[in-house]
C-alpha cells in the first residue's frame, strides 16, 4: 500500500508540471523530451519490469491507478508510459541472460517501443535470424533506443512466432503518424531489411513461464496488456467529466426566461450522474477480473484462458463506457468544445483513438462468448484450432 501511495502521490505532484510540458505534443506528434525525462526520472517506465533489473515491480492496482492517473493530465502521455512499461518490462522477463547484459549494461534501463504482432518475417540462419518486415503503430519509437518487434519464421511448419529485440538504429523509422487521436504518442512505423538478430534477443511470443520478475510476468497473453488499455481509455475519460463538470457552471443554455446554467438543467444532472456511475462500474469491473488473475500469478501461475477473456472483456468495456462517457461531456460542451484548445475536444479524440485498438476489438466479446458456449478451443485472442 505504500508503494502505491508513494507512485500515486508522486504522479499527482507532477501533474501540473507534466501538463505544461506536454501542451505541444499534438503539433509535435510525439511526446516532449522533457515529459519523457520527468517519467524516467521518476521510474514510471519501469512499473512492470523486474526488480533484479532496478524496476519498480508493481502490484496491478497501483499499475492502473498511475496510467490512469497520466491518462487523466493527457492520453498521450498516460499511453507513451503504458507502452514504455511494457515494451522493456517483457523482454526483461522473457530475454536470456546474454541480452540482458547487453541492454541492461551498466545497469542502465533504457527506453523501449515495441509491436508484440508478428509483422515481420525473420530466416533462420546460424546464430540467429535475418528480419525484415514493417511494424506499423510504434509508440514512443523516437524516444527509444530498443525496439522488441514480433516476427514469422519462414520455411518452418509448426513454429511459433517469436519476438525480436533490436536497437532502434539498426532500424528504419517512417514519420507517418499523421492522425486524428493521440497525436501526441508518436506512434511512428518502423521497418526492417535484413536486419540480423541473434536468438539470445528473441524468445516465443507466446512464453508465458518468465526467467525473472515479479507476479505482473506471469499474467500471460493478452494479460499482460489488458490493463493497459483499460486504464488509458478510464483516465481520459474521467477528465472529460471533470471538465464537464466545471464548464457546467458558467455555460448557458436556454432562451429568454429559461435561460439558465447547464448545471442547472436536469437532463444534464441525469445524464452526469449516470456517466460518473458508468464509469466507476467499468474500473470496478476491470479491477475485479484482474484481482482475480493477480491470485494466480502470485502463485507464479499463469490465469487459464477464461480468466485472461475476462481481463480482455473488462477492458473492451471498460474502453466503450468511457468512449460513451466522453461523447456525452463533449457534447454538453456546444460550440466551444468544437475549439482545438478545448480540453473537451481532445479527450473525444483521444479516447476514440484508444478505440481503434485491436486490443480492444468487439471480437473480444465474441471470443469471451465461445467460453460461455463451452467451444473447443475457446482463448482470448479467438478459438484455437
Amino acid at each position: 500500500m505504500m508503494e502505491e501511495q508513494t507512485l500515486l502521490d508522486k504522479v499527482k505532484e507532477l501533474a501540473p508540471e507534466l501538463e505544461r510540458k506536454c501542451a505541444d505534443a499534438d503539433s509535435l506528434g510525439k511526446l516532449p523530451m522533457d515529459v519523457v525525462q520527468i517519467l524516467r526520472d521518476n521510474g514510471l517506465f519501469t512499473m512492470k519490469l523486474a526488480s533484479e533489473l532496478g524496476g519498480i515491480d508493481a502490484d496491478i492496482v497501483t499499475y492502473m491507478d498511475v496510467i490512469e492517473e497520466l491518462s487523466r493530465i493527457d492520453g498521450a502521455i498516460g499511453w507513451n508510459t503504458m507502452i514504455g512499461n511494457s515494451a522493456i518490462g517483457r523482454p526483461g522477463a522473457f530475454l536470456p541472460q546474454v541480452a540482458i547484459n547487453t541492454i541492461f549494461n551498466n545497469n542502465e534501463i533504457p527506453l523501449a517501443a515495441s509491436v508484440p504482432s508478428p509483422s515481420g518475417k525473420g530466416v533462420r540462419t546460424k546464430g540467429g535470424f535475418i528480419l525484415s518486415g514493417t511494424w506499423y503503430f510504434s509508440s514512443g519509437i523516437n524516444q527509444s533506443t530498443w525496439v522488441s518487434g514480433g516476427f514469422v519464421v519462414e520455411n518452418e511448419k509448426h513454429s511459433s512466432p517469436r519476438i525480436a529485440c533490436v536497437p532502434t538504429s539498426n532500424l528504419t523509422i517512417h514519420d507517418n503518424w499523421k492522425v486524428m487521436g493521440l497525436k501526441g504518442t508518436g506512434s511512428c512505423s518502423y521497418s526492417a531489411e535484413e536486419v540480423f538478430v541473434s536468438d539470445d534477443f528473441t524468445f516465443p511470443i507466446n512464453n508465458e513461464v518468465p526467467l525473472r520478475g515479479g507476479p505482473m510476468n506471469y499474467l500471460g497473453r493478452p494479460g499482460f496488456v489488458t490493463i493497459d488499455h483499460a486504464a488509458v481509455a478510464l483516465g481520459i475519460a474521467k477528465r472529460a467529466l471533470e471538465t464537464i463538470v466545471e464548464i457546467s457552471k458558467h455555460k448557458m443554455r436556454g432562451y429568454n426566461s429559461d435561460l439558465k446554467a447547464v448545471s442547472e438543467r436536469g437532463y444534464f444532472k441525469k445524464d452526469l450522474g449516470f456517466a460518473q456511475t458508468k464509469l466507476a462500474a467499468a474500473r470496478a469491473l476491470v479491477k475485479e477480473s484482474h484481482l482475480k488473475a493477480w491470485e494466480y500469478t502470485t502463485q507464479k501461475m499463469v490465469p487459464p484462458p477464461l480468466i485472461q477473456s475476462e481481463m480482455r472483456n473488462s477492458g473492451v468495456y471498460a474502453t466503450e463506457v468511457s468512449e460513451e462517457v466522453t461523447q456525452i461531456a463533449f457534447k454538453y460542451g456546444g460550440g466551444g468544445a468544437l475549439y482545438l484548445d478545448s480540453k473537451l475536444q481532445k479527450c473525444y479524440r483521444d479516447v476514440a483513438a484508444t478505440g481503434q485498438h485491436m486490443m480492444v476489438n468487439m471480437s473480444s466479446y465474441e471470443n469471451y462468448a465461445n467460453f460461455l458456449l463451452q467451444v473447443d478451443g475457446a482463448d482470448a485472442m479467438g478459438v484455437k484450432k
